[in-house]
């Protein structure tokens, strides 16, 4: 562990993005903001013929996404040097040069969809004779048609565009705050040495074998949660009534409804996700109990949830020994696969080290035309390797997209690409277990990553979708969202999914305000439905059922040129059933079996 934060410039640029695969210059980056604006004038030059004709309908289409996939590299270039230091003048700079020209983009083409709506089926028919080259864009102008009752005129979606750097803000004034200046100060690690604490730090000594240093750490992040929980409080609270207001302006009955609508979703299925999971609690309650006899705790809080049970599994992995795993565990994805993701390795699509004022955890951003982006913050411990095959299953499945689908259809939707992501987890955890088979200890400890793995993306996630839809249903009925409300509806959940082997904690705790996809608008569901759905093709993929694979790479290559229910059938798993479910925790319940045999 680093016993001070490196600064930018201390990173070796080996361990670093390489953002000139993007513009070689910031010059080239302005040229092609200078470049958008032109096509901006254009587009709102032709705006009001667009429906005219065939022919104008397919050149502004043409221009709508030649600007769309230039203006993603600008904000791609200027987000990945704005999240190597987000305190950096510069960076933020350019990242508010790019938020301009997309807001500004934005507002200049939200006339389009309004226009598509005010087209009728048999209109959009006669186009699609007449013009052959539109039916490439077949599937976006049916999707849009079908928002009809939920687009407004072009005048009020152009309002609309203009007020959402307003909207967005609350989102960016959290993030900035957790990731910029948000401090959990310096602490005594286990052998008396004074460290930085930061996020990944934290997550560090979250597996320590010292309950004591647990609980200093996880206090010490508290406190400082706690000290901004007001300003937490007010952006939340604010990202949230706009959203129900946005909601009820576009006529849906709920921000649910809106947020699901667009890739067709079904609400019931976000019902079936948190009443079933609430019909399999006893397993993660049973697991909690072992895990506290075992451990022989006369308190387990939830900074003790993480510590290995067993505490002397040799397995620090450094970033080149991580990728080395990743590449051997991924194995049964194929050849081809293997390839992509050595040139991810060796082509500084990763940024890997932390660093003052960087991004804070992980993320991947695909710059369709150059590659794939990963942002990781690594620490010598399985979870960073865990991190770089999920990360890793974003960046490969916009590999296959982008070599399979046009620009239009490369934006897959997040409950597509969380399928991705979480499979190479259940690979990499298969190929771990394996490794180790002969090893009791590291295969205990292998086993419980699983387990922790299982419940941190299934019950966890489903647990903060139960508590989205509640903030969202409250401030719908006109409820303030206060700090102590949300501390108290997400402190009960809490307790009743860990159960009674889980104590309180001896201080006031603030988790709700360190979740940043509560800005994300319905999103972390999916991790859940996700995990469910990869553990079901891994077990295929890993079995060597025929066509599984074969299937699993229509999936990847599919993109966005359907609908993710659809989409998720050609893979063999029919979501809308809730089968898969069921089956993901019967094999977490048999792999906390065998753990309690292990030891």
């Amino acid at each position: 562990m680093a016993k001070k934060q490196l600064t930018r410039a201390e990173v070796p640029e080996a361990l670093t993005w390489n953002v000139t695969d993007i513009f070689t210059t910031e010059a080239d980056f302005k040229k092609a903001i200078q470049q958008v604006e032109k096509q901006i004038v254009e587009i709102q030059a032709n705006s009001e013929r667009m429906t005219e004709s065939a022919t104008q309908l397919l050149a502004l289409t043409e221009l709508l996404y030649e600007s769309e996939e230039l203006l993603m590299k600008v904000y791609g270039y200027a987000a990945r040097v704005n999240d190597g230091d987000t305190a950096d003048p510069h960076g933020n700079d350019l990242m508010n040069q790019a938020l301009l020209i997309v807001n500004k983009w934005e507002a200049a083409v939200s006339f389009y969809d309004p226009k598509i709506t005010q087209l009728s089926a048999a209109r959009l028919d006669q186009f699609l004779d007449e013009k052959p080259k539109l039916k490439q864009y077949e599937f976006n102008l049916r999707r849009i048609q079908e928002q009809a009752a939920h687009t407004l005129t072009p005048a009020e979606e152009k309002l609309l565009a203009q007020l959402q750097p307003a909207i967005d803000d609350a989102s960016d004034i959290s993030s900035k705050l957790d990731d910029a200046d948000l401090d959990f100060g310096m602490i005594k690690d286990e052998n008396g040495e004074e460290v930085q604490l930061t996020n990944a730090t934290a997550s560090e000594f979250a597996t320590s074998a010292d309950q004591d240093m647990r609980m200093r750490a996880s206090k010490q992040v508290a406190k400082a949660y706690r000290s901004m929980r007001n300003t937490f409080g007010a952006t939340l609270k604010s990202h949230v009534h706009a959203q129900n207001i946005l909601a009820t302006i576009r006529h849906f009955d709920s921000a649910r409804q809106m947020n699901l609508a667009d890739q067709k979703i079904p609400e019931a299925g976000y019902d079936t996700l948190i009443n079933t999971t609430h019909e399999h609690l006893d397993l993660m309650h049973d697991y909690y109990a072992f895990r506290k006899a075992y451990l022989g705790l006369d308190h387990m809080y939830q900074f003790d949830r993480h510590v290995p049970l067993v505490a002397d599994a040799k397995l620090s992995l450094a970033f080149e020994e991580g990728k080395k795993v990743t590449m051997a565990a991924l194995a049964p994805l194929g050849k081809d696969y293997q390839n992509y993701l050595q040139e991810e390795f060796e082509q500084r699509w990763i940024d890997a080290a932390e660093n003052k004022g960087k991004r804070s955890g992980g993320y991947e951003d695909d710059v369709y035309g150059v590659h794939p982006y990963i942002l990781l913050n690594w620490n010598d411990i399985y979870d960073s390797t865990s991190t770089l095959a999920h990360e890793s299953g974003h960046a490969l499945q916009s590999v296959y997209t982008d070599k399979a689908q046009p620009f239009w259809y490369s934006q897959y939707p997040i409950f597509i690409a969380e399928i991705a992501s979480t499979l190479n987890e259940s690979l990499l955890n298969h190929y771990m277990l394996e490794k180790y088979a002969d090893d009791p200890q590291i295969k205990a400890f292998i086993l419980t990553q699983d387990v922790d793995n299982f419940i941190g993306t299934v019950y966890r996630q489903t647990l903060f979708a139960e508590f989205e839809h509640f903030i969202y249903t409250e401030d719908a009925k006109g409820t303030t969202l206060t700090p102590d409300l949300m501390a108290d509806k997400f402190n009960g959940l809490f307790k009743e999914y860990n159960g009674d082997a889980v104590t309180d904690l001896p201080w006031k705790d603030d988790t709700w305000a360190q979740i940043p996809h509560f800005y994300y608008d319905y999103y972390v569901y999916q991790y859940a439905t996700s995990k469910a759905i990869a553990t079901a093709l891994a077990d295929d993929i890993i079995s060597g059922k025929p066509g599984a694979l074969e299937n699993y790479k229509k999936f990847l290559s599919a993109g966005a040129s359907n609908y993710p229910v659809e989409i998720v059938k050609q893979a063999g798993v029919d979501v809308t059933k809730r089968d898969y479910l069921d089956q993901a925790f019967k094999l977490f319940g048999e792999e906390v079996e065998e753990l309690k045999r292990i030891l």
